[in-house]
């Protein structure tokens, strides 16, 4: 027999860790009898929202927290999370690099004032977790209302036709424009009746509508419909044809019920909309015998026995008519008894587990019970069957807390039956103490708030924190249900799938067993997130921004180029110089320094040792995003008596937000006076020939450059001849650039290229221009003609053109035409930088004027503070002014310590007159 406790655990884990990271295949690692899937080895990612309703304009607070999966401290392996906004469309809207210290970081998304209502997806990973698949991708919806009434549904109607004699038929219009404004023909629409799946195309009628009418039975309950647009933009959408249908599933305890064995089942009952519905009823045979009763919970989930199950007989669910609007009681099949098999049951019993195995076919076996957690296996032994029984009793005290997978394996090691099982350890977590310095506060008046945080035995323990704090009457409802830090380290991060309302099983450092006892049963083996190994961790944790990739020949992208000394600078808000010998197959990789803001500045320098510089190229390695799936039935609220109000509110609030910045430290964007500071080159250029009509980026003529390409002139040419006309000069041969068909010379970095020198123009590499600038009927135009053909001794404006066009390019080296051409080997590039901390703002109320009463102040949040730090006595302090909302305020602290304890406290306050 082998046994770890929980003392033990966390030694066993960083052994085990480092081993299995050096393994070339890592499907599971030995050790002993110990056994650990990599699955183990994830990170998991927690992202604590502010709240998860928004209106236009509003920012999205969110707290990181990076753990390792298995014990839940703080990860040491990842310094960079990628946060994302998704929108309808499957489209990354914003993409946040958050830097991460000790586990730790903050970031937001400022919501644009014209984004579309609807659902939207925030998701959050690290590069090591792409390890994974998607098990370990944080991933949470929101909803967004605006104040106009706009309709994101491309399926605009469904109507059912009932006929009395004929099939039913279903008549559907669609909008396609709304996820693509390309769409032009032809829709395709899939359609799924009841499990049984058709396609067809859709032609645009005379309108710009397109319009279905399809025939389906009359028994039929669901219709799934999925459109996809000529540019694969698809939507779905499920419809219930029923509005009283009931789902109801069984979930025996092990898997089966066995012929002869009295077993527990879980269930199940969903709506038409896939969200738990109360019901109750009775478990009945055949014969219409009643077994016993059931009763769900309010999420439609719970268990009953089934006492001697037999196999010759069929067992049913009677749900009472209470259950089911307008209808009669209904009955539902529980899965058929197997003649023979071997069930696992876990009971709790007191501050024990009661684990029994039992068989209708071993009688006298000897099997191995094994007890694994978050895919690591901390308990086997071998056990013997006495009559096709055997029972053991174990200390919850030597299982870590969280879910717990028991399994029975025979002689071979084979598993015959498993069992989930949650095993709840309230006094494992951090006790998390609130107090505030009055009991009652008046309007725009400062709490004080005091944290403290210690362990079951009333120890100090250092630990970082969030402070949240809301308007309980609004959105205090969506707190009680939402995600919080031990709904999601202790069940939704372990288990796939969506959980409806998961802190309905954890508030106030407090759990129900029962539900999460259900929820487990219900859940299901199949989706726990350790049931499986992972193939090679072949994607290396990144500790902070790197950048990597090949130096290759310069007529080959197939081949690396070894032994190249690579120099690189890194330009952000300071400069950086890195150096670097490429390796055996032309590969580098730098770690950079940090740089928060929007993107980096890269050049890379080849040269051989001797330093000479040569003519290679640099290719970077892509960092590809997850691909993108959006459940677009994955709903937060409707607009009901509680989030109406709330949007109302947060509407109103942002049409007088600027006035309270004005009034206290701020100043009303709309009445400040914004002037961009010129570079001194361009101020030179602008203040001698005017200001640029027409201004194409640097970054955009490298986005059109081909590989065909061989300089400026021949990008410009088949990519903006809308902007300017690029020609063969027919005495010189060489390419010339022409604006509205008159006399167009050219200035780079304010230096007028001499006539004999613009044979060089066309060749300049896109990589080195900044910018490419064209100033209509320039100001001074005879003197620059004079000087461009040097003239300037001789320059009588009547013989030479009194107006034109100038062209101004604008260079990396900033030195003119001579440092416009692209050394050998320097490629540049940019790449994204940490996203810079955002600070919550908050009107300060430090000396009311009677004036300022004036303007209302109903924020919903009051104070958001993501980082917390408690000290070596687990305690810490902060204070915020309230709003003009009267009632009860609600503070959300939640907590982990770098042990991995976490914690969730809330504490209420009374703002009065």
């Amino acid at each position: 027999m082998k046994k770890t406790s929980c003392k033990v655990f966390t030694k066993i884990i960083i052994i085990l860790f480092w081993a299995l990271l050096l393994l070339p295949i890592n499907t599971k690692a030995q050790d002993g009898n110990l056994f650990v899937s990599n699955a183990s080895f994830a990170e998991k990612i927690y992202l604590q929202l502010d709240r998860k309703i928004y209106s236009n304009s509003d920012t999205i607070w969110f707290k990181c927290i990076v753990s390792n999966a298995s014990e839940h401290t703080p990860s040491v392996l990842s310094g960079v999370l990628y946060v994302e906004l998704i929108g309808f469309n499957q489209n990354i809207l914003q993409k946040k690099l958050i830097k991460i210290e000790d586990g730790i970081g903050q970031g937001n998304f400022d919501l644009d004032k014209n984004i579309p209502k609807g659902n939207y997806h925030i998701r959050a990973y690290t590069q090591w977790n792409q390890n994974f698949d998607n098990d370990f991708i944080f991933e949470e919806y929101i909803q967004v209302f605006t104040n106009e009434n706009q309709n994101r549904n491309p399926i605009t109607s469904i109507k059912l036709i009932k006929e009395e004699v004929a099939s039913d038929h279903l008549e559907v219009l669609f909008n396609p424009q709304v996820i693509d404004s390309l769409q032009k023909n032809k829709l395709t629409v899939f359609i799924t009746v009841d499990n049984k799946r058709d396609s067809l195309l859709v032609k645009k009628q005379n309108d710009n509508k397109y319009s279905l009418d399809y025939s389906i039975k009359k028994e039929s309950q669901f219709v799934i419909l999925k459109i996809q647009t000529e540019n694969n933009k698809t939507f779905t959408k499920t419809v219930a044809l029923n509005k009283d249908y009931i789902d109801l599933q069984f979930f025996p305890e092990s898997g089966q019920l066995v012929n002869g064995i009295s077993s527990k089942v879980g269930f199940k009952a969903v709506d038409a909309n896939g969200k738990g519905k109360f019901i109750e009823g009775d478990i009945v045979d055949e014969k219409q015998t009643i077994l016993t009763s059931f009763k769900s919970n309010t999420l439609g989930m719970g268990s009953f026995f089934i006492n001697n199950a037999d196999c010759t007989k069929k067992y049913y669910a009677r749900v009472k008519p209470s259950s089911i609007q307008n209808q009669s009681a209904i009955q539902f099949p529980l899965p058929k008894v197997a003649a023979t098999g071997t069930i696992l049951e876990a009971t709790k019993q007191g501050d024990n587990v009661i684990i029994k195995a039992m068989s209708n076919y071993m009688m006298n076996d000897s099997l191995f019970l094994k007890i694994s957690f978050r895919g690591i296996e901390l308990y086997e032994k071998k056990v013997t069957f006495n009559q096709g029984l055997s029972k053991l009793t174990i200390s919850t005290s030597l299982i870590p807390e969280g879910i717990v997978a028991f399994a029975i394996l025979d002689k071979n090691k084979k598993t015959i039956a498993e069992r989930l099982y949650f095993n709840e350890k309230p006094e494992s977590r951090i006790k998390i103490a609130l107090s505030t310095d009055k009991s009652k506060y008046g309007k725009r008046g400062l709490t004080n708030l005091n944290i403290q945080t210690t362990n079951t035995n009333d120890e100090p323990i250092k630990a970082n924190t969030s402070l949240l704090v809301i308007n309980k009457k609004e959105i205090g409802t969506m707190q009680n249900l939402r995600q919080n830090i031990l709904s999601y380290f202790l069940i939704d991060s372990e288990l796939k799938g969506n959980i409806e309302n998961p802190g309905f099983y954890f508030k106030n450092n407090t759990s129900s067993f029962n539900d999460l006892e259900a929820l487990i049963l219900t859940q299901g083996w199949s989706k726990y997130n350790y049931s499986k190994p992972y193939s090679i961790l072949d994607i290396n944790p990144e500790k902070t921004l790197t950048v990597s990739g090949r130096v290759n020949n310069l007529f080959s992208e197939k081949k690396g180029k070894k032994d190249v000394q690579l120099t690189m600078i890194a330009s952000g808000k300071n400069k950086s110089i890195y150096n670097q010998v490429t390796d055996s197959l032309g590969k580098f990789k730098f770690n950079l320094n940090d740089e928060y803001g929007k993107e980096i500045d890269l050049l890379f320098q080849t040269s051989k040792k001797s330093e000479q510089k040569t003519n290679n190229t640099v290719v970077l390695d892509q960092k590809k995003s997850p691909l993108i799936s959006f459940e677009y039935d994955n709903s937060i609220e409707q607009i009901d008596s509680i989030v109406a109000p709330f949007i109302n509110k947060s509407i109103k609030q942002k049409e007088i937000n600027d006035k309270f910045n004005m009034q206290f430290d701020g100043i009303l964007l709309n009445e400040v006076n914004i002037s961009a500071k010129m570079a001194p080159i361009k101020q030179k250029v602008t203040d001698r020939f005017g200001k640029p009509k027409t201004i194409i980026s640097g970054k955009e003529i490298r986005s059109k450059e081909e590989k065909w390409s061989y300089g400026l002139y021949s990008v410009l040419l088949f990519n903006f001849p809308d902007k300017v006309r690029i020609e063969k000069d027919t005495t010189n041969g060489y390419l010339q650039a022409i604006v509205n068909n008159i006399q167009t010379l050219v200035v780079i970095d304010g230096v007028p290229v001499l006539f004999r020198d613009y044979l060089h123009i066309p060749n300049i590499s896109p990589t080195e221009v900044s910018s490419f600038e064209i100033i209509e009927y320039a100001s001074g135009f005879g003197q620059l003609y004079c000087e461009v053909h040097n003239e300037l001794s001789n320059c009588i404006p009547p013989m030479n053109p009194s107006y034109g066009n100038v062209i101004a390019i604008y260079t990396h080296s900033g030195i003119g035409l001579s440092g416009a051409f692209k050394p050998k080997g320097l490629t540049q590039t940019t790449v994204p930088a940490f996203a810079t901390p955002k600070e919550f703002y908050a009107p300060k109320y430090e000396n009311i004027r009677t004036d300022d009463w004036k303007q209302a102040d109903i924020r919903t949040i009051i104070h958001w503070q993501p980082i917390v730090q408690t000290d070596d006595s687990g305690k810490a302090s902060t204070s915020f002014y309230n709003t003009d909302n009267k009632g009860d305020m609600t503070v959300i602290v939640e907590a982990i310590s770098d042990k991995g304890e976490i914690g969730y406290q809330e504490l209420d306050y009374e703002i009065s007159d």
